[in-house]
């Protein structure tokens, strides 16, 4: 069995303040991890390391939130609006 690559967002069933919601990111077509099903390693020498993916529970796109540790408890879906809890 394989692992899930990306963390399922879940509609939140409380408020959240507006200052603990971050903001998802669209993938570009072509970009090189441009999905959690195929996985692939960016170039060492750009110094970044693959985007944590998160699939918007409203319209079930991959969406990559920034690459520090989470310090937000939810995110904006920048397709579709709608805020993922994490």
């Amino acid at each position: 069995m394989t692992e899930r690559n990306y963390v399922a967002g879940k509609k939140p069933n409380r408020h959240i303040p507006e200052e603990e919601i971050g903001k998802l990111e669209m993938v570009l077509e072509g970009d090189v991890n441009s999905s959690p099903a195929a996985p692939a390693q960016r170039d060492e020498t750009t110094g970044r390391i693959s985007p944590f993916w998160v699939r918007c529970w409203s319209c079930n796109k991959y969406l990559t939130r920034p690459l520090s540790p989470p310090s937000k408890v939810a995110y904006t879906c920048a397709n579709c609006g709608a805020v993922n809890e994490i």
